[in-house]
């Protein structure tokens, strides 16, 4: 009897299959969302032609951290069988909402539902324990420095009497995942008085390991005259808990369905 019910429901999926691949050349999908205490992940606009299936997956985070997603850790479920989304990660900043477009290539998504199960999603605190850097001085005697488990290089230095820009390329290899604040870092004159950054209000940029990615600061006129002139004195950098080893906690999947939407779909 087992046998009989099994063969019988094989064979309905593969005429749902097959009827959807002949009366359809788009289908489209009604939208999709589900809401945990950290976030709210919806998929919308989700179609299928002959060589894909793809649809845009929003995150809206509720959370005062980092929720980062990682697609590779994903699944598309289309009549049990996996597919696996190759798209960059995505990192949703706190209170934030972003979106990535998922799309899979492949002939075998005609169909009139399927599942996105999210097994990726991972909450980043930026308020870990930041690694301590020292000073930079600006011109420096060597562009590099060492960090923790980054390695930065100074790229580019404007330094101008009213202004200074100062462009670093970071890498990190560290064991966890590398978060970098930008407007923590500020200057301090040759009198000991510290400048903040004029762009304080950067956000955090997230490192996965073996990735590198640049980092820009900078500082505008400031009173003083001769005393204050950027062009002519000694700089010094101070980092202020700019570098962090942020611990990643993996979150609950969660999985979004799609139906058809039979008035959408040509």
């Amino acid at each position: 009897m087992k046998k009989v019910v099994f063969v019988v429901a094989s064979v309905c999926l593969a005429l749902s299959y097959t009827q959807a691949q002949k009366k359809y050349e788009r289908i489209m999908y009604t939208e999709s969302s589900v809401e945990t205490d950290e976030m709210t992940v919806t998929g919308k606009s989700a179609v299928s032609m002959a060589e894909y299936t793809k649809f845009n997956l929003k995150i809206a985070n509720k959370s005062d951290e980092f929720i980062l997603f990682k697609p590779a850790e994903s699944k598309l479920i289309v009549n049990g069988k996996d597919y696996i989304p190759k798209e960059k990660p995505l990192e949703v900043p706190p209170t934030e909402t972003d979106n990535r477009v998922v799309d899979i290539k492949g002939s075998e998504f005609m169909v009139n539902s399927y599942s996105y199960e999210i097994s990726g999603l991972y909450k980043l605190s930026t308020t870990t324990q930041s690694v301590e850097a020292a000073d930079f001085q600006l011109p420096p005697s060597i562009n590099e420095f060492k960090v923790g488990g980054f390695t930065c290089n100074m790229k580019d230095l404007n330094k101008e009497t009213d202004k200074t820009k100062v462009k670093f390329e970071c890498r990190y290899t560290g064991k966890k995942i590398g978060v970098i604040h930008p407007g923590r870092a500020a200057i301090k004159l040759p009198d000991g008085s510290e400048i903040a950054n004029a762009k304080s209000s950067q956000a955090p940029i997230i490192i996965e390991k073996g990735e590198s990615k640049e980092i820009t600061l900078y500082w505008n006129r400031m009173q003083g005259g001769k005393a204050t002139d950027m062009q002519k004195i000694k700089l010094m950098i101070v980092w202020r808990d700019t570098f962090i080893d942020a611990d990643p906690v993996k979150l609950k999947p969660v999985t979004l369905d799609f139906k058809i939407d039979e008035a959408k779909s040509k």
